[in-house]
């Protein structure tokens, strides 16, 4: 039995490019890879296709004149009837108070004010993504990549993210590879503080309201507090920096050289790849063993991205993945029914 694990993640931006034919050549090959890892994702496409042109017609609404959508609702409140007995009644004219014109217009106005600051909510470019045991790659409308660890939770607008390229972390652990050659900072915006890059790529755990930060390669920028005013703390590679909420301070430490016992993986990927090649590509290069128990199992196919992981996550994630178990011992891993 074969297995392939696709991400929930839809290219909306790649889709979008492509239905108006400025969709680079390896913006393309990204595309066409989503496409042909489940039949589902073929008939999202389809139903995006639809759907693009309504978009610039509900963007509109968003233009909406309201001094001339209140006159049109005033002729009709003070229409009159034709029919002789409704003549008799008091005119809605002689009833339609000034208190009242100024109360419909505010319920209006406060309408119209909800309706823009949720446009984008339910519009669907607000994007809410979680964290999954399997820690699936996520690219980002920019090509950056993300990872969201089990239990995070993630949020960015995909209609302004190429002028403002922000995704807010909720809660969780997320590693950032971030897409470099733009004009726009790449951000990470927290709860009290935000992480700004300044290199390539880097990891953000938040515990409780406390926030560490670890650089795996280039310069990564972590502020004490949020506006142009923040102070910020510059990390470099192999530092991992905190910012302590309580006292809003800021301190980091350098981790060095990373040993055998810590070392983590530093991407990598493999598309649909039966599990003991997986294992003995993992063995090659944490220089460490991996036995796969049963013909069956190491048959089972994956397609899976490691970003900053250390050995032992990786054992445990692709055991969950697959549902079955493993143990650790002096000797190595192992991976079983």
């Amino acid at each position: 039995m074969e297995e392939n694990n696709t991400s929930r993640f839809i290219p909306y931006d790649l889709i979008q490019k492509e239905l108006d034919g400025v969709i680079s050549a390896e913006e393309r090959l990204l595309l066409e890879r989503w496409l042909s890892e489940d039949l589902e994702n073929r008939k999202l496409y389809d139903e995006v296709s639809m759907i693009s042109s309504d978009l610039i017609v509900l963007e509109q609404y968003k233009k909406v004149d309201a001094n001339n959508q209140w006159e049109r609702f005033k002729q009709q409140l003070d229409k009159k009837t034709i029919d002789k007995e409704e003549q008799k009644l008091t005119p809605i004219k002689t009833i339609w108070k000034p208190w009242m014109k100024l109360v419909a217009a505010a319920v209006l106005l406060l309408i119209g004010f909800a309706s823009y600051l949720n446009f984008d909510r339910w519009m669907g470019y607000e994007v809410r993504l979680y964290g999954s045991a399997a820690e699936e790659r996520i690219i980002l409308p920019d090509s950056s990549v993300m990872i969201l660890h089990a239990g995070a939770e993630a949020v960015f607008n995909k209609r302004t993210f190429d002028q403002k390229r922000f995704v807010e972390l909720k809660k969780g652990k997320a590693s950032f590879d971030v897409k470099h050659g733009r004009t726009s900072p790449f951000v990470v915006d927290l709860a009290n503080n935000y992480v700004r890059d300044i290199g390539t790529a880097f990891e953000i755990n938040l515990i409780a309201e406390d926030v560490e930060v670890l650089v795996k390669e280039g310069v990564v920028a972590l502020s004490g507090g949020k506006g142009p005013a923040a102070k910020e703390l510059i990390l470099q590679k192999n530092e991992k920096g905190f910012f302590k909420r309580e006292t809003a301070s800021l301190s980091k430490i350098d981790l060095g050289p990373l040993g055998n016992d810590h070392k983590v993986a530093q991407k990598l990927s493999y598309s649909n790849e039966r599990l003991d090649n997986i294992c003995l590509d993992l063995e090659k290069r944490f220089q460490s063993n991996i036995i796969v128990v049963g013909e069956e199992l190491k048959a089972r196919k994956l397609s899976m991205y490691f970003d900053g992981q250390s050995l032992n996550e990786i054992v445990q994630i692709l055991s969950k993945t697959l549902n079955v178990k493993w143990k650790a011992s002096k000797k190595g891993y192992s991976i079983y029914e």
